[in-house]
C-alpha cells in the first residue's frame, strides 16, 4: 500500500473516495465507524482539533486529525505512541475479470487479495480446459447515483437475468467479459454461460452499447431508461445487495477513475482568537493557545469540588510542571481562565449547548441561574463538572448568548447564506487596525497605513491587512457523487459516511500567510449605482445558465452580482500576477472572497493566502508582496494584463464560456487559475467588471472615477 498523507485523507482521498493502489488495486475509503481512534482518552488528545466556531456550524463537538501510521521503535513497551494506526479501506469494485479467459469473479469488501482464476476457456482449441492460476483484475465500470450511492455495474440486470434464472437447481453458471476489438463500449460484451453435461453454452449475451452516457442535468440515464435503478448500495459502509435500502434514483455508468464519482464537501475556517482583550498579558494568551496546557488547567478546574473554577494553587502547579521558566503570575492566569475559558464546558457538551439555546429563546433571550440549574441537572457531563451556575451564567453572557443569532444564520437551509454569515466574523477581524494583546501563534496581523501606499491603492481600497501567520481548519463534512454540489440533505449525507451520527468529523490544520484587501465601500457603492445595471444585464446570461443548472440539480439559488464578479475576478488576476512576482506556483495560492450587500453587514474584500498542511506555514514571501512599494506594482501589472487577453476579442465579447458556460470575459489565457485554488471551480468570472467591456470601458471598476 502506498501512504496517504493527512491532508490527502480529507481531500482528494477522503471518506468515500476510490483510490488506486499498487497492484493494481482499487480501494474505497471506508466510513468513520472504522476509523482507528484509540479508546483511551489520554491517547486520543494528540488527534483532537479544537475550533469551536467551525464545530458549532457543523454541529459536532470537536474534530479529529487523520491518524498517521507509526512503526513501534525497538525497545518501546506499551501503546503510548499510537502505533500501527491505519486508515480503513475496502475493496471496490467487487467484480473482477480474468485477463486470460475473461471469466468474472465477485470478491468481498474485506478481501485483501483478488480472486484467482483457473478457467475454463469457452472458445478455441482449449475450450472447456482450465489454465494456470492467474490473479484477476477489477473491472473498469461502476455505477453511481446523485444521492451518493455507488455500486458495481448491474451485469445481471443488463442481461435481463434475475437470481432465479441465474442459479437454477443443478446448474453452474458464470459471467464472462470479452473484448472484440472494436472501439468504445461497442467492443465490450458480457456473456452469461452455463456448464452442464460437461459442456459450456451461452445463455445470454449483450454488448455495453448504450450503457454509458446520458444527460445527468436532464436526469436521463441509459440504465434508467431500461428500468435499472439505484438499489442503495454504499460500499463506504460495506452495504451491498443483502442489506441495502432501495434508492430508486437513476444510475449513471462511470469509469472507476472518473472525476465525477467523488466530490468531497470541505468546510474551511480561518482561525479567529477567542479572546479579544488588549488588557490581558500576552504571555498568558500565548500559553493558553497551547491546547494541551489549557486542557490540563481545565482538568484542575473540574477537580475543584467547591465551584469548579481554577485556583491560584493549581495554576501555579501547572505552570511549574509545563513551563517552569515562565514568569506568569498564577493568580492572573487563574483569573483569565475562569473568566474566559469556562465556556469550554458548554462546547464539549452539544446537548447542553442546544438546551441552553432553546431555553434562552423561550425566556426571551434571558437566562437565569434557575434555568442553568435545570440544564445542569439534565446533563450528566455538567453534573460531573459541578460548576457553580453563576460561573456558567457569566461565561454565557460574555461569550455565548451574543452568538445565538449568528449560529441560527449558520444553520440556514441556504448554504450560501450560511457561508456569508460565517465569514463575517473573519472579515471583521481582518478589518481591524490593531491586535494588541492578542496571541500570535495562530493569527498575526501587521499592516501598514493605507497612506503609505500609492494613489492606485488609496483610490480603490480601504485597508491592506498582512497576515504574517494564519491557521486554517479544513473539515470533511461529507461527499457527493455526479454533481459537485449536491442536494442531499444533512441526515442523508451523514448516513453516507457513518452508520450512526458522530460528535466529531475529520479535519486537518494548515498554516500559512496571506494578504487581505478591503475595497472602498463608498467607491464600490457609487460604481454599482452608476454602472450596476449595465453589468447586471451582462451577467444575466451566466445567471441564467447557473440558475438552470441549480434547478436541475436541486441546489440553493445563487445570483452573481457585479460586486461578487468584481471581487472574484480581481482575486484571480492578482493570483496569476503573484505567480510571476514572488515565485509561488498558482496551485499553492488560494482565494477567499468576502462579499455581501446586505445592509448593516456589507462585505467587500478578498483574502489571497497560502497554507500548507505539511509544514508550519511559509517564509514570508507572500506577505512581503503586500507591503508598500510591492503590492502597487503587482496590482498595476495584473490590471494592465487583464486589459488584453491573447484570445481577445473573442474572450472579452463572450456571452458565456468555460465550465457550464458560467463565465463571461474569462479564459485560461487571462483569468482562470487551478480549480483547487478557486472557490467556484473557475466559474462566475468576468474581466468586464474589472476593466470594462469593449462598448463601455469606463464602466470597469478600476476605470471608474468618483
Amino acid at each position: 500500500m502506498k501512504p496517504v498523507r493527512r491532508a490527502q485523507a480529507i481531500t482528494p482521498f477522503g471518506v468515500g473516495a476510490m483510490v488506486d493502489f499498487p497492484g493494481p488495486t482499487s480501494l474505497i475509503h471506508a466510513g468513520l465507524d472504522a476509523w482507528p481512534l484509540p479508546v483511551n482518552p489520554d491517547l486520543r488528545e494528540e488527534f483532537i482539533v479544537e475550533d469551536s466556531r467551525l464545530s458549532k456550524r457543523l454541529g459536532v463537538d470537536f474534530f479529529v486529525l487523520p491518524p498517521d501510521h507509526r512503526e513501534k521503535p525497538i525497545g518501546v513497551d506499551g501503546d503510548s505512541g499510537n502505533f500501527f494506526l491505519k486508515l480503513p479501506f475496502l475493496r471496490f469494485p467487487l467484480w473482477h475479470v480474468c485477463p486470460v479467459c475473461g471469466l468474472m469473479h465477485k470478491a468481498k469488501y474485506h478481501h485483501s487479495t483478488a480472486p484467482v482464476c483457473k478457467g475454463p476457456y469457452s472458445t478455441g482449441e482449449n475450450k472447456n480446459k482450465s489454465h494456470g492460476s492467474r490473479a484477476t483484475i477489477q473491472v473498469r465500470f461502476v455505477a453511481a447515483c446523485d444521492k451518493g450511492h455507488l455500486q458495481d455495474f448491474p451485469w445481471l440486470e443488463w442481461l435481463k437475468l434475475d437470481d432465479s434464472q441465474w442459479r437454477p437447481d443443478g446448474h453452474l453458471r458464470w459471467l464472462r467479459l470479452r473484448s472484440n476489438g472494436n472501439a468504445g463500449a461497442d467492443g465490450i460484451e458480457i456473456i452469461a454461460e452455463e456448464h452442464t453435461g460437461g459442456q459450456i453454452k451461452e445463455v445470454g449475451k449483450k454488448r455495453l452499447t448504450g450503457a454509458l452516457g446520458g444527460d445527468v442535468d436532464s436526469g436521463t440515464s441509459p440504465l434508467g431508461n431500461k428500468g435499472i435503478k439505484c438499489s442503495g448500495h454504499n460500499p463506504v459502509l460495506a452495504i451491498g445487495e443483502h442489506n441495502a435500502k432501495g434508492c430508486g434514483q437513476n444510475l449513471y455508468v462511470q469509469l472507476r477513475g472518473a472525476s465525477s464519482l467523488y466530490f468531497a464537501d470541505i468546510k474551511s475556517s480561518i482561525y479567529i482568537p477567542e479572546i479579544d482583550d488588549s488588557g490581558i498579558n500576552p504571555e498568558i494568551l500565548d500559553l493558553l493557545e497551547n491546547d494541551s496546557f489549557l486542557r490540563e488547567l481545565l482538568k484542575h478546574a473540574k477537580a475543584n469540588d467547591s465551584d469548579g473554577t481554577l485556583t491560584e494553587k493549581k495554576a501555579a502547579f501547572q505552570l511549574n510542571e509545563s513551563t517552569p521558566e515562565s514568569q506568569v503570575d498564577p493568580k492572573e492566569l487563574a483569573a483569565v481562565v475562569n473568566k474566559y475559558y469556562l465556556k469550554d464546558i458548554l462546547t464539549k457538551d452539544a446537548n447542553a449547548r442546544e438546551a441552553l439555546v432553546q431555553l434562552t429563546k423561550v425566556n426571551n433571550d434571558q437566562l437565569t441561574v434557575g434555568i442553568i440549574k435545570d440544564v445542569i441537572n439534565s446533563s450528566r457531563s455538567l453534573r460531573l463538572w459541578a460548576v457553580d451556575p453563576n460561573a456558567i451564567l457569566l461565561a454565557l453572557k460574555q461569550w455565548y448568548l451574543k452568538d445565538i443569532s449568528q449560529s441560527e444564520a449558520f444553520d440556514s437551509t441556504n448554504e450560501n447564506e450560511a457561508e456569508v454569515a460565517y465569514r463575517s466574523d473573519e472579515y471583521k477581524i481582518f478589518c481591524r487596525d490593531h491586535f494588541d494583546g492578542l496571541a500570535k501563534t495562530n493569527l498575526l496581523i501587521k499592516s501598514s497605513k493605507i497612506d503609505d501606499y500609492s494613489e492606485l491603492i488609496q483610490e480603490n481600497f480601504d485597508r491592506i491587512s498582512l497576515l504574517h501567520k494564519l491557521r486554517e481548519t479544513r473539515a470533511f463534512s461529507g461527499f457527493s457523487r455526479i454533481f459537485a454540489k449536491s442536494s442531499i440533505n444533512k441526515s442523508d449525507r451523514v448516513g453516507l459516511i457513518s452508520n450512526f451520527p458522530k460528535n466529531w468529523l475529520p479535519a486537518v490544520i494548515v498554516r500559512g500567510e496571506g494578504i487581505f484587501i478591503k475595497f472602498r465601500l463608498d467607491k464600490l457603492q457609487a460604481w454599482e449605482k452608476e454602472f450596476g445595471l449595465i453589468h447586471r444585464k451582462r451577467l444575466d446570461e451566466i445567471n441564467r445558465n447557473l440558475g438552470e443548472l441549480r434547478e436541475k440539480r436541486h441546489q440553493n439559488e445563487f445570483v452573481v452580482s457585479p460586486r461578487f464578479a468584481l471581487l472574484h475576478t480581481f482575486a484571480h488576476i492578482v493570483i496569476n500576477q503573484l505567480v510571476f512576482d514572488c515565485g509561488y506556483s498558482s496551485a499553492s495560492l488560494r482565494e477567499r472572497v468576502y462579499c455581501s450587500d446586505k445592509a448593516g453587514s456589507e462585505m467587500a474584500g478578498v483574502l489571497i493566502y497560502t497554507a500548507a498542511g505539511d509544514s508550519e506555514g511559509t517564509l514570508g514571501g507572500l506577505v512581503r508582496m503586500g507591503q508598500p512599494g510591492y503590492l502597487e506594482k503587482t496590482i498595476h501589472r495584473a490590471l494592465e494584463k487583464s486589459k488584453w487577453c491573447s484570445a481577445d476579442p473573442i474572450c472579452i465579447e463572450s456571452k458565456g464560456q468555460g465550465p457550464d458556460s458560467c463565465n463571461l470575459a474569462a479564459c485560461h489565457s487571462c483569468a482562470l487559475i487551478p480549480e483547487t485554488s478557486c472557490e467556484e471551480q473557475n466559474r462566475l468570472l468576468d474581466r468586464g467588471v474589472v476593466i470594462g467591456p469593449l462598448f463601455e470601458p469606463r464602466s470597469g471598476f478600476f476605470n471608474f472615477n468618483t
